[in-house]
């Protein structure tokens, strides 16, 4: 993928033959001519190259090929190949020659591979550090096309910062100009998008105001999966705001989801979580244990890190039996895959459960070996936390001298956070 300028080419097969610019030129081009294309002063004539070509041994297609035409393939090699491991690394290099040379329009192609790269990679930092440098190129090459592609990017990195309202601004644009354009995968796409932002800042009647446009836009989203999501989004928002549609939404999802069993129990967890916050308590409970028996036990780590939300959820909605159940599944899983964070997890989880039974000192045995595990891995702040825990539970036990030891501890960590 390197890229050589056609002087480069004709100075470095010149060298490699051990040939000076006098032998090349053969009373045929000034020595002082050749010395300027070599290095890039002057583009030479055709004939030249047919002539310098045939010296070296090398074609004249490769002579002729300049660097925007080496830059077009390598856009259209690394569009192909994503999972290149050296793809960003490539993706930079080519970015210096078409900035180097002026290629703007490239330029801005190569800036939207690389900002997708970031955005799906989670990136953030290397977002920022290029936002401007995109603006650049965009202000350079301002097209229709470019202008959409654009503000999706943008809008997409700014969803990823979680600046929701500031992405849903630029989704409506994407949404605006694709209406008219009739692109209607982009439409699709970006509706849903825009829906998601509101979505997320909890402005709910915004969120299915746009929502409900998708019903006609469905069938442009790509795949099944992401069809379920649209259901499963109309279907929380209609719960959310008692529009009465809510079964027609969420069997919609399920048909789609098909036999992708986790992620059709996540769909449900998200149902339970949106019964609850709108009081809908029974409900709640009911999809939380229907989740769990909808998620495949196949992969235990899978299942851990769904289970870890349930039990959460369950506990606040002070369903302990279930809880309790589904904690010690959960802690054999960790315990055979050997994985500390997990084990630690559902030893806080079994200490909180034994609390609120009122079993204190085995609340306590469990907040210990919780405590244990989690100061081989955990952040300051998480120990921190950890002990203001340990500290209020000696108090309700009664062990004063106990319960001072980690207030104090966590004191001492305090400083240094």
């Amino acid at each position: 993928m390197e890229i050589l300028s056609t002087g480069e080419k004709i100075k470095r097969a010149r060298i490699y033959k051990g040939l000076t610019l006098k032998e090349i030129c053969d009373n045929k081009i000034s020595v002082s001519k050749m010395s300027c294309i070599e290095n890039d002063k002057i583009k030479p004539e055709l004939w030249i190259l047919e002539f310098i070509s045939h010296k070296l041994g090398v074609a004249a297609e490769y002579l002729e090929q300049d660097v925007r035409a080496q830059l077009i393939k390598n856009i259209e090699i690394l569009e192909n190949n994503k999972n290149d491991s050296k793809y960003e690394d490539k993706l930079l290099y080519n970015l210096g020659f078409a900035e180097k040379y002026k290629y703007y329009d490239l330029a801005f192609k190569i800036m939207h591979m690389l900002f997708n790269y970031y955005i799906n990679n989670e990136k953030k930092e290397k977002l920022q550090a290029n936002n401007s440098k995109y603006y650049e190129f965009f202000q350079k090459c301002c097209v229709e096309e470019n202008r959409v592609i654009y503000y999706n990017d943008i809008a997409r990195y700014l969803f990823c910062l979680e600046e929701y309202l500031q992405a849903a601004n630029y989704f409506n644009n994407v949404r605006k100009t694709t209406k008219n354009s009739k692109d209607y995968t982009l439409l699709a796409k970006s509706t849903f998008n825009e829906a998601a932002c509101y979505l997320n800042i909890e402005n709910y009647e915004r969120a299915y105001e746009i929502a409900v446009r998708l019903e006609e836009l469905i069938c442009y989203l790509a795949g099944d999966e992401m069809r379920a999501e649209a259901y499963l989004m109309l279907a929380m928002l209609s719960l959310r705001l008692d529009k009465g549609r809510f079964k027609e939404f969420e069997e919609k999802s399920y048909e789609l989801f098909g036999d992708n069993l986790e992620r059709k129990a996540y769909a449900i967890y998200n149902y339970s979580v949106a019964m609850y916050q709108v009081g809908l308590k029974e409900g709640a409970v009911e999809y939380t244990c229907k989740a769990l028996e909808c998620h495949p036990h196949d992969n235990k780590e899978r299942y851990i890190r769904f289970a870890i939300f349930a039990i959460d959820a369950l506990i606040e909605y002070g369903e302990l039996d279930e809880a309790q159940r589904t904690c010690d599944t959960t802690l054999n899983y960790a315990i055979a895959i050997d994985d500390i964070k997990y084990i630690e997890r559902a030893y806080y989880f079994k200490a909180l459960i034994m609390e609120k039974q009122n079993n204190l000192i085995s609340s306590e045995m469990y907040m210990n070996l919780s405590l244990d595990a989690l100061v081989k891995f955990g952040n300051k702040q998480e120990i921190y936390k950890r002990y203001m825990d340990m500290g209020h539970m000696y108090h309700k036990l009664g062990y004063i001298s106990e319960s001072l030891k980690y207030f104090t501890l966590a004191l001492s960590l305090e400083k240094k956070i």
